[in-house]
Formats: structure tokens, C-alpha cells, sequence
């Protein structure tokens, strides 16, 4: 017997649904809003004991990274293009760059 929790919606919404392998469709590949909203809402009151605006958007900081990484596997498995783009820090100087002198 799985124990039941209330959706942002209010309807119930079992717990077996809500965990981190259900943030994407896994016909579509698209974010399933329903549980990626029932996630950051549990985990703002777990971590910070209020849903305020500001607890929440820190929350959903948990659970960005997982979908990003979710979708992106579910795009290569249906083979489907990934466009990745590689941001280095230490790139090679360009005119016009002002580079620190430390």
C-alpha cells in the first residue's frame, strides 16, 4: 500500500510518483511539471520548513541538473542530435579580451 500525498494541484498524487527518475516523460522527454513542482515544494519544506518564493527557487536549484541530465539521455537513446557546448576558462586569449594580471 503506497502512502498518498497531495499534488501542488491538491489532488492525491501516490509517493511512489514522486521521485527524481519521474521528472521526465518517459514517452516524450519532456519535464513532468506535476512532479518536478510536488519535488521542490517536499523539498522546500523538508530542507527549509516553508514554501515562500524564496525557499522554493532554492529548491528547484536541487533538481535542475537531473532534468537537464535526464532529457539529455533521453534524446540519445531515441537518437535524436544533443547540442553540448564546452565553456573553458583557461580558453586561448582574443583581441579585445582584457585578461587579469594576477
Amino acid at each position: 500500500m503506497s502512502k498518498d500525498t497531495f499534488s501542488v494541484g491538491g489532488e492525491a498524487m501516490p509517493s511512489a510518483i514522486l521521485t527524481i527518475a519521474n521528472l521526465t516523460d518517459k514517452q516524450t522527454g519532456r519535464l513532468n511539471r506535476d512532479v518536478y513542482q510536488a519535488l521542490v515544494r517536499r523539498e522546500a519544506m523538508r530542507t527549509f520548513g516553508s514554501t515562500a518564493p524564496r525557499y522554493l527557487r532554492q529548491a528547484a536549484k536541487l533538481y535542475r541538473d537531473h532534468v537537464a541530465l535526464q532529457v539529455t539521455a533521453w534524446r540519445q537513446r531515441h537518437g535524436l542530435t544533443v547540442a553540448t557546448s564546452l565553456v573553458s576558462a583557461y580558453g586561448d586569449p582574443q583581441d579585445g579580451l582584457r585578461r587579469s594580471t594576477f
